[in-house]
């Protein structure tokens, strides 16, 4: 593969990759940024509560337990487990006071 064709390759890519960037926004028919901005905050705190409680019951894995390696990775797989967790109990409070998602491009 040539330099030139290198150099195209990768600027497509990275236009493809730019291209699906997005953020998500939040609407309630009638709401208003106050309401939004309120109930964001408690849906953030309800799922944060809910982490507290999970972690109470099951801990993380400690990297010093085991072989240092396996036993960082269980630590780091575990709290991407619980972020994402987290995510869902935050999407959950949204949709359940009646917010939707919606999604747009972030360079608009």
């Amino acid at each position: 593969m040539t330099t030139q064709s290198l150099k195209f390759l990768c600027a497509g890519a990275l236009v493809l990759g730019l291209g699906a960037c997005s953020v998500t926004e939040w609407t309630l028919p009638g709401g208003s940024e106050d309401q939004l901005a309120f109930d964001r905050q408690e849906c953030r705190s309800l799922a944060r509560r809910e982490a507290d409680r999970i972690l109470k019951r099951q801990p993380l894995p400690q990297p010093d337990a085991g072989p240092l390696i396996g036993s960082e990775y269980d630590a780091a797989m575990a709290r991407y487990d619980l972020s994402r967790q987290i995510d869902r109990m935050f999407v959950s409070c949204m949709e359940n006071r009646g917010y939707r998602r919606s999604s747009r491009s972030l360079f608009d």
